[in-house]
């Protein structure tokens, strides 16, 4: 029978997600498309930071006892 925390690790893979979308500067390194005037690669690093937040507090609520 799994222990407790055994069961809950698949949810620290999320942490990837926030982790890497930043670091692939490829992908986001460009000025259109523009959001309200912004350039993509501002209101990029505004969603990765926003899906961070999220990331995290799903695997904190997901992990605490």
């Amino acid at each position: 029978m799994p222990q407790p925390d055994q069961r809950r690790r698949p949810l620290y893979w999320l942490l990837v997600v926030p982790t890497v979308a930043p670091l692939v500067v490829p992908l986001y390194n460009r000025l259109d498309p523009q959001l309200l005037g912004v350039p993509f690669f501002y209101w990029y690093q505004l969603a990765c930071a926003a899906l961070a937040t999220v990331v995290i507090s799903i695997v904190y609520l997901g992990t605490r006892r």
